[in-house]
């Protein structure tokens, strides 16, 4: 029998003690530093064996007395897996955790949830939660994933503890770790490429910079531009963080449209384009006949207005159930290793782009 850690040959090894030794329910076990010396292992390779086996309903802790053989009725606990997402009624998260919450009910998995609100110490909070309760693995949408994240350490603790982990949307740069997403340098690629072909030639941008998605769909709107002799200017691209969304559109969009010095954009997501869509009106345009709008996720806000938003679909409860999927795979041992899972969305055309010829 091969072992993936060295926690697991532990717990193999005290399972194989209790049975072998006949060891009956309220029977204690060797203490911690006897377990250390028998196997050679560090205390915290011990802990964790003992804290996996606590969870499974083998053992249970009696503090300052130790550790004991449990009733067999505590046995066979159903697995539990914690799903970190940053937020949960929100938006598209509902659709994504009803995938993965489907898959796991499938799989006979419990399933704990919480999040982050994009903020590194709920995510923090949230991590040490999951440690504490010894889940059997963990989903995590990364909190201001395209920052450097001073929660790194508690990840490396993860997995050293042996809890495997998926993340979902986006990851860290500084962490590997197995990531199931949307392509979303090829989606700010096409979305703009779309708008070229429609004709549109002064283009403007709408995206967020404090996570990887906006980071990588501002990188394929560039990237666009470039192989299509698009003038690529600044003014006409705004940046936003998660708190500062609204004064930035409030401050800078009125003058662009005002002079109208694009004819489209491109917007992060269906929240940031409704927004958008709301100042071009109040300034009294239109949506497609004076302004364009191309915009990711293609969610529910999409078609919650007159003018129904052109965008990329993005996977929602497809992009659940697989992170679910693998995850499980790989606990049950199907899987020896989580690969990433990356989907291409497709452009859904709708109502916000309007085609225009070369003298308009």
């Amino acid at each position: 029998m091969t072992f993936r850690s060295k926690h697991e040959y532990i717990q193999h090894e005290i399972k194989k003690m209790i049975k072998g030794n006949n060891m009956q329910p309220g029977d204690r076990l060797p203490t911690e530093h006897e377990l250390v010396a028998k196997y050679e292992v560090s205390r915290h390779t011990v802990r964790t064996a003992l804290n996996k086996l606590e969870h499974e309903g083998y053992i249970y802790k009696e503090q300052g007395s130790g550790s004991f053989v449990s009733e067999p009725s505590r046995k066979n606990k159903p697995k539990e897996i914690g799903v970190i997402t940053t937020y949960i009624s929100d938006y598209i998260f509902p659709t994504i955790i009803r995938g993965i919450e489907k898959e796991l009910t499938d799989k006979g998995y419990s399933m704990i949830l919480t999040s982050t609100n994009n903020n590194i110490d709920l995510e923090r909070r949230a991590i040490e939660m999951m440690m504490d309760r010894n889940v059997d693995g963990l989903i995590v949408e990364p909190t201001k994933s395209s920052y450097y994240n001073p929660n790194i350490g508690l990840y490396l603790q993860l997995k050293e503890m042996g809890i495997p982990l998926v993340m979902i949307n986006a990851r860290y740069e500084e962490f590997e770790t197995p990531v199931v997403a949307l392509n979303d340098y090829k989606a700010g690629y096409d979305s703009t490429k779309y708008l070229i072909e429609n004709g549109h030639t002064q283009l403007g941008g709408i995206f967020k910079v404090d996570d990887r998605q906006g980071k990588e769909r501002l990188k394929g709107f560039i990237q666009a531009c470039y192989e299509y002799g698009i003038e690529y200017d600044s003014k006409n691209v705004l940046t936003f963080e998660t708190d500062d969304l609204l004064k930035v559109l409030a401050d800078k969009t009125p003058d662009i449209i005002r002079k109208k010095s694009v004819s489209a954009f491109v917007c992060y997501n269906d929240k940031v384009a409704i927004e958008l869509l709301n100042i071009i009106w109040q300034e009294g345009y239109s949506v497609p006949e004076d302004f364009s709008i191309v915009s990711h996720d293609n969610s529910s806000l999409s078609s919650m207005t007159s003018v129904h938003l052109t965008g990329i679909e993005h996977p929602k409860s497809d992009l659940g159930k697989v992170a679910a999927e693998l995850l499980t795979n790989y606990i049950e041992g199907d899987l020896k290793k989580v690969e990433p899972y990356i989907f291409d969305g497709k452009l859904i055309e709708k109502e916000s782009v309007i085609k225009i010829n070369a003298e308009d």
